[in-house]
């Protein structure tokens, strides 16, 4: 009898033949992320935030602003033609003048200059809001009239706009930044002057247009979609250095990139990188990359979007797949180990990471039931903690969802590694029993062997197992050259998966 002890740590790898996946991998799953180097079934999700009426949400914003006594969590929710503030259960309307209604998620951009949210929709002027639910967003001051811009981006004391449609024509190859912004204050002009460090600059060497900006460190990448631009401070008359880092690689949607802390992880027009703009590395070759853009909505494709979950150090990359105008599903990669997991989504079109504290009780004064010498709360004391971040999601509705809660939620589940070869994959084997390694307290999992003898075959599958504990294992009759087993599970357990141990023994080679 054998034992083969299979403990794959490096997540999936989808592109790769099942057969000729190394031990460290399995070759499919859903609902399913690697952390601490195991698998684990994703976690739930719940509603917050149930007073906003955003419908649809198509874009999020977690900004800690200040708002009258105390500074407080908001989270923007950003529709067709309106903006909203939620804290905690209040829900206040910020849109001011009114704004042309967007056609798409993709459309909406927004950054954080001295905590401040500036925005655009890539239609109107863009605006900023200084952080007071009784009064609303307004443009920014100094911006050049009959002017709109597509993105926008914070980068040092600036804010920058890219691909620039005004008066004279439309240069999506053009960047335009503002004059240098007073601490706690939004710039106060984009008009150059020899008294300011406002400018301008047509980045026409590459094609396609601007798409986004990413800063990092010290310096500030421009995306095209097939090219790079650094842009870094050097004051003086010109006031910023640009130059083509990149003329192969770019960003293939507006937001389609973001820092993880030292370098930009990117979706490019065929791959999924980590870059710093001038060394790339991908990390979905031989793993995702063939899965993600065989699948990728053609027509929809611009609503594809990534989120950097600081907490849980991953990237979550949410595409449209075929068919599908909003995100259908997550691949989410951990920046540590480089493992790739999976989640499915309902029409997702935007995602942010900041406090959730929709359950906390209002910081509106006026709401304040307490009687004066009975309250305990401290004056200017903010309702929230800033160790705890989560990621929340917005839908094609005006549902928002907190993600990955650990909330006793039914997921469906599953994961599998077929075509283990035991190397010989020339000899039949005979699979007779079947340990599943979990966490202590796993719930209710289900397990089945299967065996083909070609990758061309189908998979002869042996009667499914429960697994619960304290047996967690379970015999099997499974005979062929190549041995599959899959673990699934539809309960609110959250499990991981710490290894499967198969025993066998080697037949013939007929």
């Amino acid at each position: 009898m054998k034992v083969l002890r299979l403990r794959p740590t490096s997540g999936f790898a989808f592109d790769t033949p099942a057969n000729e996946v190394s031990q460290d991998f399995f070759t499919g799953g859903t609902n399913v992320i690697f952390r601490d180097n195991f698998a684990q079934r994703i976690g739930g999700s719940r509603p917050v935030y149930t007073q906003n009426n955003v419908n649809p949400t198509w874009h999020l914003l977690n900004v800690r602003a200040p708002g009258g006594i105390t500074e407080s969590n908001f989270w923007l929710t950003f529709g067709t033609n309106v903006i909203k503030a939620l804290e905690t259960t209040n829900i206040s309307t910020i849109t001011g003048a009114a704004l042309t209604p967007v056609t798409s998620p993709w459309q909406w951009s927004t950054t954080l200059l001295n905590n401040i949210p500036c925005f655009t929709n890539g239609l109107d002027n863009p605006r900023y809001w200084a952080g007071d639910v009784g009064t609303p967003a307004t443009d920014l001051p100094g911006w050049p009239a009959g002017t709109i811009c597509k993105s926008i981006v914070a980068f040092k004391f600036h804010l920058f706009a890219l691909d620039i449609d005004g008066p004279i024509g439309h240069y999506e190859s053009q960047i335009t930044w503002s004059a240098a912004a007073a601490a706690g204050n939004v710039p106060a002009t984009w008009l150059a002057a020899a008294t300011n460090e406002a400018g301008s600059a047509i980045l026409a060497d590459t094609p396609s247009p601007c798409m986004c900006g990413v800063p990092l460190q010290d310096t500030l990448l421009v995306f095209k979609r097939s090219s790079t631009y650094a842009v870094n401070y050097i004051g003086g008359n010109s006031v910023f250095n640009i130059r083509l880092l990149d003329a192969d690689r770019g960003a293939l949607t507006r937001h389609a990139a973001v820092n993880v802390g030292g370098k930009v992880f990117i979706v490019t027009d065929g791959d999924v990188c980590l870059t710093d703009g001038v060394n790339w590395q991908s990390v979905a070759q031989g793993k995702v990359r063939d899965y993600l853009f065989g699948q990728l909505d053609q027509a929809s494709y611009e609503n594809l979007f990534v989120t950097h979950n600081r907490s849980k150090n991953e990237v979550w990359l949410f595409y449209p797949s075929t068919g599908n105008t909003y995100a259908s599903e997550a691949i989410v990669y951990n920046v540590a180990s480089g493992a790739w997991g999976i989640r499915t989504v309902t029409n997702g079109t935007c995602a942010d990471v900041g406090v959730v504290n929709d359950t906390a009780a209002s910081e509106a004064w006026d709401v304040d039931a307490q009687v004066w010498d009975a309250d305990l709360t401290a004056w200017n004391s903010a309702n929230f903690s800033l160790a705890v971040e989560r990621m929340i999601t917005g839908v094609n509705s005006a549902t928002l969802t907190l993600e990955d809660d650990s909330a006793a939620v039914s997921v469906a589940a599953t994961i599998f590694r077929h075509d283990l070869s035991m190397g010989a994959p020339e000899r039949f084997k005979f699979v007779k029993r079947v340990h599943i390694r979990t966490n202590d307290v796993p719930g209710t999992l289900f397990a089945r062997v299967g065996a083909r003898n070609s990758p061309s075959g189908a998979i002869v599958w042996d009667a499914e197992r429960t697994i619960t504990a304290p047996t967690p294992y379970f015999n099997t009759r499974a005979q062929g050259k190549l041995i599959s087993v899959e673990v699934r599970s539809a309960g609110t357990d959250i499990w991981k998966l710490t290894g499967v141990d198969l025993e066998y023994e080697d037949r013939g080679y007929i």
